[in-house]
């Protein structure tokens, strides 16, 4: 059993801290746009599918493979992938950023679920205890989700279910993304981002598609979400994915922090303590399942 970390493993950590760290602050631009769910759909849809595809452009094997995000998986990645955004932005329109980021902070449990039945995996133990504290966790927050200060006022109900909703595709996209590692994620990720940009623009309405910041969407949708996704994208080179998911809690920690920072949309107690119960059950999931591969090798 060797713990050392050799310098791919420090790449890999450092470059997916950078990708969780820039993504950290997304909610908060999304805020600061003062947008409806639809418009920022929009902006974001296409802004971060042209810096995806442009970026996935310049690489060979994402040229190379690039047929292949039209494949029957491929289809079924952008269709979750669009889901899960669809999801998420109409759940930050909905209600409040904490809840949504503690219930998106579960898919990893979703994607563990997922795999029983797409790659015939088995279920731990470990599994099903994270996902009944996550639950808990998730529940005390939904259970005082009313009382956030400064928040939208819209329902708790719904912004939950968006919630969970974008967990369980996000974890079904990225389960599918596993089946087939020879599909280019940035470059199918590029083509979803299009796709949920076009739906949003079907739906919006003209006078509120240009109604708030759009520097400050613009800002997520060109710079954040691009320069997060490569960066998580190409760690997966040189880390696992656990350690990857481990980092991913930055964003579930600091978002409702910069949040409450610019906006002062401020969590309860009771919110915060459900929080701490979603990110502490999973980070004991990633760190057993880390501990249980350093073992075999």
């Amino acid at each position: 059993m060797n713990f050392s970390l050799s310098g791919n493993l420090f790449k890999g950590i450092g470059i997916a801290t950078i990708g969780a760290l820039v993504l950290s602050p997304d909610t908060l631009f999304m805020r600061w746009s003062e947008m409806d769910a639809w418009s920022m759909l929009t902006w974001r849809g296409f802004e971060m599918g042209l810096m995806l595809i442009l970026f996935s452009s310049c690489f060979e094997i994402y040229r190379k493979n690039f047929k292949k995000v039209f494949s029957k998986v491929g289809i079924l990645i952008i269709l979750s992938q669009i889901l899960s955004s669809i999801f998420f932005t109409y759940g930050v329109a909905e209600t409040s950023v904490s809840l949504i980021l503690f219930c998106l902070a579960t898919s990893p449990i979703f994607a563990s679920i997922f795999s029983i039945f797409i790659l015939n995996e088995k279920t731990t133990t470990s599994t099903w205890i994270t996902a009944f504290f996550a639950l808990i966790g998730v529940g005390i927050s939904v259970a005082n989700g009313e009382n956030v200060l400064n928040a939208p006022q819209g329902s708790v109900l719904i912004g939950t279910v968006c919630g969970i909703g974008a967990a369980a595709t996000l974890g079904l996209s990225l389960v599918f993304l596993r089946s087939k590692p020879e599909i280019p994620a940035m470059t199918v990720t590029g083509i979803s981002s299009f796709g949920y940009g076009i739906i949003g623009l079907f739906i919006v309405s003209p006078d509120l598609l240009f109604k708030g910041d759009i520097i400050a969407i613009s800002l997520s949708g060109l710079i954040i979400l691009p320069i997060s996704f490569a960066c998580l994208t190409f760690a997966t080179r040189y880390t696992q994915a656990s350690n990857i998911g481990l980092l991913m809690l930055l964003e579930t920690s600091l978002g409702p922090f910069w949040v409450w920072l610019g906006t002062n949309e401020t969590p309860n107690f009771y919110m915060i303590v459900g929080g701490v119960i979603v990110i502490f059950s999973l980070a004991w999931y990633i760190l057993v399942d880390q501990i249980k591969i350093s073992f075999i090798k």
